[in-house]
């Protein structure tokens, strides 16, 4: 008992239970993998209720591709499955845009079958992949030097994809084929060793058989393996995703305020960094998690900078936004850096919530709210001014923007109130990052005077990133 479990005899009936009651189309080339499949499909089609279609796609690549269509449509013919297909220029595809030919064929032959599909309204495509072809997937993606996520090689149901026959080998399959006197197409080109999938079928497989009579069986059972670890990992990195990290309208982070395990970290470090990492980059962000702070350019435009305690993404060049009219009774939205509510209010300050506070609305009147531009001037509260500006932060009778800007970098700033009145910091979140503000003025509040709290709900966060990326503000007029 123990030894039939260790050594599975694999069998040329493979289940279609999880298909049953589905439309089916079936990818039919000619050769002996995909006649099986649809002869095979063809056989328990009354069993599982299942309606078949078959679409063939000629590449025009080699000189007999129009003979394998007739064949398919012969074939089809005899086992009263509906035909499609579809006659294609390859070589010619791939040399305008500059492409390797089996990439062009690759791409343009799904292109078609999932057109098919619509047509015939598909559930599924029904793929020929064996255990062989399996292992010559695994063993090409570890030789790219792959992760789990490729070392599972390819799965049973992918998206619209269903490859029912991962179970079977290619001998058994040929062995089906012959005892039913079918016929099949062969193709010259996969003799030829000149890619590395023809390649390791050819050499390198045959040449790890002889030490290892089992490796095929071995190596699938490996991606299966690999392939149930993988999935595991991808759900408790979403877990740690959805706790500490997030994608903002202008930036990623990750919070690292517990360390995950290293598999977790790094791919949420590949989950959050726009563009593609390479092993080291992965490895450097990885070190660049276990120091206080720190920066590093990931390429592609995009600054890692470790702060407080977060990863953050940053890219380099800000994006332009359109200044938004500060609304006095409603919802300014400065998309998508967050969102300001105005409401009537009594003329009390707030002391106990820095996420609201109460301004005068006379002085607010005309009131965008913006991201920071070259030359912009900021006076904090009490501070002196700038080199060059007057008391009222201006440059002589007015400021550098044509008016007297009185804000604070990154935060919301209410203008100074004179005669009694006061000014009134809140702050806008930037893609989860608080900006910080300043301290209420205690002064007197005349009772008679007219105010609104501003309120901008977001959760406590640690200090921001340095980069001047992050440097927002609100202004009065600009």
């Amino acid at each position: 008992m123990l030894e039939s479990y260790a050594k599975p005899r694999f069998t040329i009936a493979p289940d279609f239970a999880a298909v049953r009651g589905r439309r089916l189309l079936i990818a039919l080339s000619g050769g002996a993998d995909s006649v099986a499949l649809a002869a095979l499909l063809a056989e328990a089609r009354w069993e599982y209720r299942l309606a078949l279609y078959a679409a063939h796609i000629d590449h025009g690549i080699r000189p007999e591709s129009a003979d394998d269509a007739a064949f398919c449509q012969w074939l089809c013919a005899q086992l009263d499955i509906p035909f499609l297909c579809a006659r294609l220029d390859v070589p010619a595809e791939a040399q305008a845009r500059h492409e390797g030919l089996e990439s062009a064929a690759r791409r343009l032959r799904y292109e078609h079958l999932r057109c098919f599909r619509d047509e015939v309204h598909a559930d599924l495509i029904a793929l020929a992949h064996h255990m062989d072809d399996q292992a010559e997937t695994v063993l090409m993606h570890l030789g790219r030097g792959s992760g789990t996520g490729g070392a599972g090689g390819m799965p049973t149901f992918s998206g619209d994809l269903w490859r029912p026959l991962l179970g079977c080998r290619k001998a058994e399959l040929v062995d089906y084929l012959r005892k039913r006197n079918l016929a099949w197409r062969e193709d010259a080109t996969n003799a030829l060793a000149d890619n590395p999938r023809n390649a390791i079928r050819l050499h390198v497989l045959p040449a790890l058989a002889q030490c290892y009579p089992q490796c095929v069986p071995a190596i699938a059972r490996y991606a299966d393996t690999a392939r149930i670890e993988n999935d595991c990992l991808d759900a408790l990195t979403s877990d740690f995703m959805a706790k500490g990290g997030a994608i903002g309208g202008f930036c990623r982070w990750i919070d690292l305020s517990v360390l995950p395990h290293r598999a977790i970290l790094r791919r949420a470090i590949i989950r959050a960094c726009p563009g593609q990492l390479s092993w080291e980059q992965v490895n450097a962000l990885e070190a660049l998690c276990a120091q206080a702070k720190g920066k590093l350019d990931t390429g592609g435009g995009v600054c890692a900078e470790r702060t407080g305690h977060r990863l953050y993404f940053v890219p380099k060049r800000a994006p332009q936004i359109a200044p938004a009219a500060l609304s006095l009774n409603g919802v300014t939205e400065l998309a998508p850096l967050g969102r300001l509510t105005a409401m009537p209010s009594a003329p009390i300050p707030v002391r106990d919530d820095p996420m609201r506070q109460v301004l005068n609305p006379a002085a607010l009147a005309g009131a965008v709210l913006r991201t920071r531009r070259p030359g912009d001037l900021h006076r904090p509260q009490g501070g002196p001014p700038p080199a060059g500006c007057d008391a009222a932060g201006g440059r002589g009778r007015q400021g550098a923007l044509g008016h007297r800007p009185r804000h604070f970098p990154g935060g919301f700033a209410g203008p100074r109130v004179r005669g009694g009145g006061i000014e009134l910091c809140g702050r806008l979140s930037i893609d989860g990052w608080q900006a910080p503000v300043a301290a209420p003025d205690r002064r007197h509040m005349t009772a008679n005077c007219r105010r609104y709290a501003m309120q901008r709900r977001v959760t406590a966060a640690p200090a921001p990133p340095s980069t001047e990326y992050f440097n927002r503000s609100i202004y009065n007029g600009g």
